[in-house]
């Protein structure tokens, strides 16, 4: 779990600068699974209050790279202390992250969809 953590704080200081992503990209939207959604709570498990977001919600899972098979979803929450949206973006390449960015830009991209995702707002500490 630690672990987990761990890379998601580096990979956060890995944010870079990229640009719009291809209307491709947004074409290959897909719902996110059940999976894709455990595994995103399990890996906050412990590090967030429950109770802590007024708003959860989650992307589409989009096809980065289909050559490296790099997938992609954003989350965006609100929190009591904050009402503006915070957004966090994740590459997965072979189920595992492999890029994590905070307020990444992509997750700003109008052709996104988003989901309730009222597992991350009720996840318990």
């Amino acid at each position: 779990m630690k672990s987990k953590f761990l890379l998601y704080a580096a990979l956060l200081a890995l944010a870079g600068c990229q640009t719009p992503e291809p209307q491709s990209v947004a074409d290959s939207q897909r719902p996110p699974s059940s999976a894709v959604r455990r595994e995103h709570v399990d890996a906050l498990q412990g590090t967030i209050k429950s109770g802590n977001f007024v708003k959860a919600e989650i992307s589409s899972v989009v096809l980065l790279n289909a050559e490296k098979q790099i997938y992609a979803y954003c989350t965006r929450t609100t929190e009591r202390s904050n009402p503006n949206w915070s957004y966090i973006g994740l590459s997965l390449q072979h189920d595992l992250i492999v890029d994590l960015k905070k307020n990444d830009y992509r997750c700003h991209d109008k052709r996104l969809r988003y989901y309730d995702f009222p597992e991350l707002r009720n996840m318990k500490y």
